[in-house]
């Protein structure tokens, strides 16, 4: 049985079929910088920020984690819309909450608490230059939006920061069929953001100030991926 279904997945194509998968990073390297006017401008350089990631239990790059937290596994959604395309989007979403609570009612001073939201959805296209057989090589190339809240309440005043993301990449990989219908997926991917924020506080007799949008930084990520997919 195991040898049939080797047999079959040699000759297996992506054309008109759904590919629903889920991946995760086991390698990462991600550099940020601050937005900053030029060199010639400011006098000194950006500084510069480095993360080295590994393993597939901890938050991933792409979904950029500019307000704490990020998906763990991604669910993407592909169409064989021709022998040697694949066009799809790949989705992740985040939601945390965590508090602070005084049992003294008279104190409201370590009355905290925290809610993070961040969602990403990035279209994809992915080429593949061999449209039939067990092992299908890509060339994949994506855009797309990171967007994320963080709000944050100390008794009676409160702070929410938001944040867009825009970002573009590109990768190499590979599809390996284990039977028909199933596949495991690996690759490496560039991706490039630019970071826009905005902040806004309020309080008692405080409807609420805003610091309004600006660009606040841009990072790059490099990663190894590893997935796993079902073709229908």
């Amino acid at each position: 049985m195991i040898q049939a279904n080797i047999a079959e997945a040699a000759s297996v194509g992506p054309r008109g079929k759904v590919r629903v998968g889920v991946e995760t990073e086991v390698f990462s390297w991600t550099r940020a910088t601050p937005y900053r006017l030029p060199l010639s401008m400011t006098g000194s350089p950006p500084s510069r920020s480095h993360e080295l990631g590994f393993g597939p239990g901890r938050p991933v790059s792409i979904d950029g984690r500019p307000a704490g937290g990020g998906s763990l596994l991604a669910l993407g959604v592909g169409y064989g819309s021709h022998k040697h395309l694949l066009l799809g989007a790949r989705f992740g979403m985040n939601l945390t909450h965590s508090f602070e609570r005084n049992d003294d009612p008279s104190d409201d001073l370590n009355d905290d608490e925290t809610t993070r939201f961040l969602g990403t959805l990035t279209p994809y296209l992915e080429i593949l230059p061999i449209s039939e057989g067990r092992v299908l090589p890509y060339i994949l190339v994506r855009a797309g939006l990171t967007g994320a809240t963080a709000t944050s309440r100390y008794g009676d005043t409160w702070t929410r920061i938001g944040a867009l993301l825009p970002l573009a990449g590109a990768g190499v990989g590979a599809h390996a069929f284990i039977t028909p219908a199933i596949s495991i997926d690996f690759g490496a991917t560039f991706d490039y953001r630019w970071v826009y924020g905005v902040g806004r506080s309020g309080g008692p007799g405080n409807p609420g100030s805003s610091s309004g949008w600006s660009r606040t930084g841009q990072s790059f990520t490099l990663a190894a991926v590893l997935g796993l997919s079902a073709w229908f």
